[in-house]
């Protein structure tokens, strides 16, 4: 029956999970911000977890990173999708702090310009594009 109303209702997964999730978390000392972001003071980073399919934009995300540790792997976004996130939020909020972090993360990672500039003209964004390159290299 369970079975049966998750797959009817993926939001029954995600809550299934995320009520599971909430209290290890705690354990560790993340607080629950939202109903899918956990922080932690100690820590710079916050934990989120995204509804399926995880996307950037309009475009679900195709390939993911990995880094492995003593503990095992993480996955994460590319570098190249982690630009397309904070231009995501520069595009369409205006958000001048995901602008800035965008370029930080291509000047300091390989990021693919060719495949940033078509995921923007899908967009419908290449002014802002074209502004984000600019920035780039001047």
């Amino acid at each position: 029956m369970i079975i049966s109303i998750i797959k009817s209702d993926p939001r029954m997964y995600r809550h299934a999970l995320m009520k599971d999730i909430a209290p290890a978390l705690s354990e560790l000392g993340f607080k629950r911000e939202s109903s899918r972001h956990f922080i932690h003071t100690d820590c710079p980073f916050f934990i989120e977890f995204v509804s399926p399919p995880a996307a950037v934009g309009n475009e679900p995300i195709r390939t993911k990173g990995k880094i492995k540790t003593k503990f095992g792997s993480v996955t994460l976004l590319t570098p190249t999708d982690c630009v397309k996130d904070r231009l995501a939020a520069f595009y369409y909020w205006d958000d001048p702090q995901a602008l800035e972090q965008a370029l930080m993360v291509a000047k300091a990672q390989k990021v693919n310009l060719k495949e940033l500039k078509r995921w923007s003209e899908q967009e419908r964004q290449m002014e802002r594009y074209d502004f984000f390159v600019r920035k780039i290299k001047g």
